[in-house]
This record gives structure tokens, C-alpha cells and sequence, in this order.
């Protein structure tokens, strides 16, 4: 007779697989991070990893999944805040990014761009989610964008769509710059050039 599967244990040990596999990757890279490392460090039986994941592949575009569900959500949350004006929910939005960072010991970096930086041109599969991730936290800046005078921030110029996306790639380049600083020099330098604030 087969074994009934418990699907509440089962769907526990895989986010158990997922939460460990975000934080290596985030505290080294895909590449480097091996499926056994996952297992001893999640606690989880080795050769059980395949009755969860097709492959390491699958996994790691599990991981980057989960990882912006998450962000998109507190994207959403706050910059949806209509009690807070528009450009003020962008800017803690930002603030709050930066703190994660700042708890991190300005270290890890963002795994979007980690996994952006390390894989999108080089396996199709996480080019193309990837590319979903980073369109759906852009989509939650435009709409909140849409609320905004952009010449507050020097970005009249731009559609809604265009200054979320600028904004995302200059906070982007300051994450990596941060990797190399140590700091969070290139985070302020970001808040302050588009808030026109002190930090």
C-alpha cells in the first residue's frame, strides 16, 4: 500500500528548505551553495531533497519566488497606505529597505540582485523569473508613483512606469555598491539625491 503523504509536514519541511536556501544564497551564491549544504542546515534528511524540488534549478527559482512574493507584499503594504502621502510612503518604503540592510551589516546585499547579477544571463529559466519579479515591485512603486508630484523628485520627465523602474535601478547599483563599501554610504547617497534630505 502507498504512504499517505502529510501534506502539512510536507509543506513544512519544503519551507524549511526554501527559508535556508534564501539565506545561502544570500550569504553566498547559488553557484556555491550546494543541496547537501541546504539539508544539514535546514535539518533535513539527505536524498530527501528531490521528493520537494525537480532539480537544484527548480529550487533555486522557488527560493527567488518566495523571496519577492515577500518583498512585493511589504511593497504593497506600504506603499498602498493611502493614509500617507504618496511620495512620503515612497520614501519609507526605502528607509525601511535600507534598515533590513543596515540589520544585515550591509553584507548580503538583495537577492534579486544577487540572482540577477549571478544567473539572468546565464540560465534562461531564472532570466525570465527574475525579469517577472523585478516588473511586479516596480508595478507597486508606479501605482504609487501615479499619486505624485515626480517634480518633487525630479522626475516629471518620466511616466509613473519609467521613474519606478529609474528608481529601481538606481537603488539596485547602490546595493551592490554597498557590497563593496561595507556601508550604507550608497543607500543614503540614494534617499538623500531623491529625497533632497538629509539622512
Amino acid at each position: 500500500m502507498a504512504r499517505i503523504r502529510n501534506q502539512e509536514h510536507y509543506d513544512a519541511v519544503r519551507e524549511k528548505l526554501l527559508e535556508t536556501g534564501q539565506q545561502l544564497f544570500r550569504q553566498k551564491s547559488f553557484f556555491e551553495t550546494g543541496i547537501n549544504d541546504v539539508l544539514k542546515q535546514a535539518g533535513v534528511a539527505k536524498g530527501s531533497f528531490y521528493h520537494y524540488f525537480d532539480s537544484k534549478e527548480d529550487f533555486g527559482i522557488a527560493v527567488a519566488h518566495r523571496y519577492s512574493d515577500a518583498q512585493v507584499d511589504f511593497a504593497h503594504r506600504v506603499l498602498c497606505d493611502e493614509r500617507v502621502p504618496p511620495l512620503t510612503r515612497l520614501k519609507n518604503f526605502f528607509e525601511a529597505a535600507r534598515s533590513d540592510m543596515e540589520h544585515r551589516r550591509f553584507a548580503e546585499g538583495c537577492l534579486m540582485c544577487n540572482l540577477t547579477t549571478e544567473l539572468a544571463d546565464e540560465v534562461p529559466t531564472f532570466q525570465s523569473e527574475l525579469k517577472g519579479n523585478w516588473g511586479d515591485l516596480s508595478g507597486e512603486i508606479a501605482a504609487c508613483l501615479s499619486q505624485a508630484d515626480l517634480s518633487k523628485i525630479g522626475l516629471a520627465h518620466l511616466s509613473a512606469d519609467e521613474a519606478a523602474d529609474w528608481l529601481l535601478n538606481a537603488w539596485s547599483g547602490a546595493l551592490t555598491r554597498m557590497k563593496a563599501t561595507g556601508d550604507d554610504g550608497p543607500l543614503n547617497l540614494f534617499l538623500k539625491s531623491v529625497f533632497r534630505t538629509g539622512v
